[in-house]
């Protein structure tokens, strides 16, 4: 199979018009211009642009059902308290759990998202489900135990290596909660079995300004809200420094960890985080939802961080679209080339979950997960002012060499 569009962004932001990639096995074997590849088998995408497959770093799967429903202009932590109950296992079933992954696998094909970066409280559930679509993904079993849970800190990390459902599309995760929801047992329990099982991590880090009264002093809202939520007791240790200082002294920081939000990071903290070879990922609108202050993703990728998109979950954001984050990102820091918020969604995304050698560019030797988003022919000529200036939708996606969404899948 060879496909032409009229723009093709390939490997090291190399923009090539009129161009075309050669498919075979589901794999690129040749990227080029359309004069130079030629064949019978060749289909004209015609006035469009043809970009890696987008990636969606951070996201809770589950929670797609939660729509509408959960307000997050209330501020985070009656937002966390009305998301907890409705996330009460008496209000819940299968049924619902499926059903609300089925509905955010669908969000994400059809906004080109090839891969996603999911964490899951039910991975014996979402897992299969997973394994059926597809999407690329990692599965983040997500690990909580603290207070009244820290008996269930065996259960929940047991749960979260299962692999039992892992294949080539389907890689599985650890994800520590956040150092809220995990003492010092807990946190360093999932590094160790994440080192000896060569898994990745993903951490929620730094998402509010309270996490540091928390890890510093056992004060807060965070406290309250474990109190409200029954988890508390006084056998929980304080660590007495602030939360990256924690995830750190926990063996977490290291290249094989994907922080969450990082919303609050001072200049020594990023410097430290640099150091480690964390990856963050950035979760624009989100972060806009709960009112944060700027984020600091630029000064993160000039000290050497590896910052990635993600959409959190559809009861803090409108969509699970990396191409609707980086398209509010482009007018939110119009400073930005927008060559570097593409990578944030593509390339970067695939570094940050450990298959950059995989995907993430349009490059011979990879998969060919792609997405095809139609040229506004009243927009500008560059094709990724053109791609993240314009409110086109992609017409089609395609994992593997298959057409997956769009066209005749």
């Amino acid at each position: 199979m060879i496909l032409r569009a009229r723009h093709l962004i390939a490997d090291n932001h190399q923009h090539i018009e009129n161009g075309a990639v050669r498919i075979e096995e589901g794999c690129i074997v040749e990227v080029g211009s359309a004069d130079q590849l030629k064949g019978p088998s060749t289909t004209d995408l015609g006035d469009c642009v043809l970009l890696p497959g987008f990636i969606n770093a951070h996201t809770h799967l589950e929670l797609s059902h939660l729509a509408g429903r959960v307000d997050a202009s209330v501020g985070f932590f009656d937002w966390v308290g009305e998301l907890v109950q409705q996330m009460n296992p008496a209000k819940s079933d299968q049924r619902q759990t499926a059903n609300a992954v089925a509905i955010g696998l669908e969000e994400l094909l059809s906004s080109g998202v090839t891969c996603v970066g999911d964490i899951t409280r039910q991975p014996g559930q979402v897992r299969p489900i997973l394994h059926a679509s597809p999407v690329r993904a990692v599965s983040f079993g997500e690990v909580i135990a603290i207070g009244s849970l820290r008996n269930r800190l065996d259960e929940r990390l047991l749960a979260a290596c299962d692999r039992t459902f892992e294949s080539e599309r389907l890689k599985v995760g650890i994800s520590p909660h956040a150092p809220y929801t995990l003492e010092s047992k807990g946190l360093q329990a999932c590094a160790k079995r994440a080192e000896s099982d060569g898994l990745r991590l993903c951490l929620h880090l730094a998402e509010t300004l309270e996490e540091n009264a928390f890890t510093q002093q056992h004060a807060g809202p965070l406290r309250a809200h474990l109190e409200r939520c029954r988890l508390w007791d006084d056998a929980i240790a304080c660590p007495g420094m602030n939360a990256i200082g924690y995830a750190g002294e926990a063996g977490l920081l290291t290249s094989s960890m994907l922080l969450a939000h990082v919303n609050y990071a001072t200049d020594d903290e990023m410097d430290q985080l640099a150091a480690t070879g964390v990856h963050v990922a950035y979760c624009p609108r989100t972060h806009a939802a709960f009112s944060h202050g700027p984020h600091r993703f630029t000064e993160m990728i000039e000290r050497g961080i590896n910052v990635c998109v993600g959409t959190d979950s559809l009861a803090s954001n409108p969509s699970l679209s990396v191409l609707d984050e980086l398209r509010f990102l482009y007018g939110l820091r119009p400073d930005v080339p927008p060559s570097i918020l593409l990578d944030m969604g593509t390339i970067h995304g695939a570094k940050a979950l450990g298959i950059e050698s995989s995907i993430g560019s349009i490059s011979p030797g990879k998969w060919a997960d792609l997405v095809v988003v139609p040229l506004d022919q009243q927009a500008n000529d560059d094709p990724w002012r053109n791609v993240l200036g314009s409110d086109a939708s992609p017409i089609a996606t395609m994992i593997g060499g298959q057409w997956v969404w769009g066209r005749s899948q």
